[in-house]
């Protein structure tokens, strides 16, 4: 008898590549969304800012248990889905020594990755957490070691027996179901799914997610994931069943009829139709009346753009606008209009209703409340409810509109603001923000909130204002497709619509067209950045509406307004050359592109209607800029940080103050023209 020759290192190294393609082929499923949460839970600045205020908390704060929990979950998932896809009723394995380390071995690290994610996500060397998640995968590694030799239920088998034919659909169920191990996986994660939809089903103003924190609500909505992916794959026979691409196949042919995203409408006696919204004109005359005492008046009047950058530009809107009211006497009586994108469109709702709602003198004391709104989480709320109820949605070829993401974001706003101020403001329309007993309220700013309709690329305005298409031009106004007023915190939603987090509003209306017929024209409002994420421009067209009537006031009835277009900033404005990025550059090169372009489109808009601003001489218009302290770690998303939120209020304590040259100019053009605070 020959000696067994042994194998060289290299022949070693070819059989385990080709016995961890063999195997993993089947298990990709789970590679691919471990890859997706390493990305997901490391690399954007929202995940980082999600992870820093669960290591705030310390080692016994619920958020971190709750991190624990979710996953623990998530490893037993992926052990349980690997060893269900490798060890039962596979085809076409070639069994030697390297297979059978593998299908042993692959099912038990794989359970420790989740873990380990968490460890690299966490890793602070001087905090606590990630010491103990790295304590958590090994012992996640002990445990299933445990149970595969002590709990017959997980016992490995001594040799392996696979079949070398391919079965039948009904074949692989009984398999699976006789399988104990096969059972329990596909109870327990039938199980976890019926309890996770539910749970976070409930009502938002239950404030489920929102105590789990999204990284927890992330984490289950991962493990989830994991499970049915792998049962899919499970099932696959890409020559007889091609289960994953009928099943895409599936999800595209009735996402033409399911679409659920049609936008709330104002219900109710007390909404006024939308044809009795004030022209600019009409509403600029009584503006201007509510103000002027006598002939010889200088009015200053101010209009503001509030740029895009989620719960970031929603913080430096607000702070900014609050503070800017408390050191200028009457500034917020002369804020004709704002003119918001995004997170800054929904700070200047925010603002709007906090003015609307509290008296002048009182605002000081209940500013407190209002700072909790704009830093509460809304990213729980919108994160689950994409997981969760909106799994269901993709799979049931009729419309659910109660399922829609956007629709618990503007759920989460509204109860937040109902919560911390006690009044239901965003709930209610937009148009009955400026109605009084007495009357309509001059007081109050106009909105004009930015979206893009994505069908067209047009802008797409969100108003309480008739707005003039000579001026507006191609421009949507949203209210007048629609035929019908929508609730504020739906406003709010129209202009920020970020891609993936939110999906777009349908907005539509009947079009008589030929030989009598009627057709439904619309389409999809997304966040206003796709178009402009600045919102100068619509200020500097709506400039252009109020200037004949400004030049009128001037010549007739010796009444001066001096218009003022303030732009309140928080994206990067250094222009630094950039490291270069080579990993995946087909795909990654162009999405870096549309994103940093968006963000640095507000940048060059800035110099240029400066610029264009120095030449507007009739009526002479001031272009000021209020900038935030850009810290790439400011987050774009819903979620923001006790500490990150300390940071923007501080910068705005510091910086919008009388040591800035712009408010200095603000504020002794006010002073001039003896603006004075007064009580609502």
């Amino acid at each position: 008898m020959q000696p067994v020759r042994s194998q060289s290192f290299s022949q070693r190294i070819r059989n385990y590549t080709i016995a961890f393609y063999q195997t993993q082929r089947n298990a990709f499923v789970v590679i691919i969304t471990l890859l997706l949460s390493l990305y997901i839970l490391t690399v954007p600045d929202q995940a980082a800012d999600m992870i820093n205020a669960v290591m705030d908390g310390g080692v016994f704060n619920g958020l971190f248990q709750y991190i624990l929990l979710s996953t623990f979950v998530w490893s037993w998932l992926v052990y349980g889905s690997t060893r269900m896809i490798l060890h039962i009723s596979p085809v076409g394995l070639r069994i030697n020594e390297e297979c059978d380390r593998l299908l042993r071995w692959l099912p038990k690290l794989g359970g420790m990755i989740p873990a380990l994610i968490l460890t690299y996500a966490f890793w602070k060397p001087d905090h606590l957490q990630p010491y103990l998640l790295l304590l958590l995968s090994g012992l996640m590694l002990a445990l299933f070691q445990f149970v595969e030799q002590s709990v017959p239920v997980f016992a490995l088998p001594a040799h392996w027996r696979f079949s070398d034919r391919y079965t039948d659909f009904s074949q692989d169920i009984r398999e699976l179901w006789r399988h104990p191990l096969g059972r329990l996986v596909m109870q327990t994660g039938v199980l976890l799914t019926v309890f996770l939809i539910t749970l976070f089903s409930l009502p938002v103003e239950w404030g489920i997610a929102r105590g789990l924190r999204p990284t927890a609500v992330i984490i289950f909505g991962i493990t989830m994931y994991t499970f049915w992916g792998s049962v899919l794959v499970y099932f696959n026979d890409y020559r007889y069943r091609p289960l994953v691409l009928l099943s895409v196949g599936y999800l595209i042919i009735i996402s033409a009829f399911n679409d659920n995203t049609s936008v709330r409408q104002a219900t109710g006696g007390s909404v006024r139709p939308i044809w009795q919204r004030p022209t600019v004109e009409t509403h600029f005359a009584q503006w201007v009346d509510a103000r002027r005492q006598e002939d010889g008046d200088t009015i200053p009047l101010v209009l503001v753009a509030a740029e895009g950058g989620g719960i970031r530009a929603l913080n430096w809107t607000a702070e900014t606008l609050i503070r800017l009211d408390s050191i200028i006497p009457g500034f917020s009586r002369h804020v004709y209009a704002l003119s918001g994108v995004s997170g800054g469109g929904v700070g200047t709702v925010f603002y709007t209703a906090f003015l609307r709602d509290v008296a002048e003198l009182d605002r000081t004391n209940r500013f407190e409340q209002f700072r909790k709104v704009i830093r509460d989480d809304y990213l729980s709320a919108v994160s689950a409810a994409l997981l969760f109820p909106e799994s269901i949605q993709r799979l049931v070829p009729v419309p659910m509109p109660a399922l829609e993401r956007a629709k618990w974001l503007e759920d989460s706003w509204a109860g937040s603001y109902r919560t911390n101020l006690a009044l239901s403001t965003l709930d209610s329309a937009l148009t009955q923000l400026y109605q009084t007993r007495a009357g309509y309220n001059y007081n109050l700013p106009s909105l004009l909130l930015n979206g893009t309709l994505a069908e067209s690329g047009q802008k797409a305005i969100t108003s309480n204002l008739q707005l003039d298409p000579r001026y507006f031009k191609n421009v949507v106004s949203t209210l007048d497709v629609l035929g019908s007023d929508v609730p504020l915190k739906t406003a709010a939603s129209l202009c920020s619509r970020f891609p993936i987090v939110t999906n777009g509003g349908l907005i539509q209306k009947d079009t008589l067209v030929g030989n009598g017929r009627r057709q439904r024209y619309g389409g999809h409002v997304v966040d206003g950045g796709y178009f402009d994420n600045s919102g100068v421009e619509t200020c500097i067209q709506l400039l252009n509406n109020l200037v004949p009537s400004i030049r009128r006031l001037d010549t007739t009835e010796r009444v001066t307004v001096i218009p003022y277009i303030l732009f309140i900033q928080n994206s990067n404005t250094i222009g630094r050359l950039p490291h270069k990025r080579s990993i995946l550059q087909e795909v990654q090169i162009p999405l870096l592109a549309f994103l940093n372009a968006w963000d640095n489109g507000s940048v060059t808009r800035d110099n240029m209607f400066n610029s264009f601003m120095d030449r507007f001489t009739s009526p002479k218009t001031s272009y000021l800029t209020l900038r935030l302290a850009y810290n790439e770690k400011y987050p774009l998303g819903w979620f923001m940080s006790d500490s990150v939120a300390r940071d923007i209020s501080q910068q705005a304590k510091d910086s919008i103050s009388l040591k800035n040259p712009a408010l200095v100019q603000l504020k002794g053009a006010f002073r001039k023209m003896n603006v004075k605070r007064v009580a609502n």
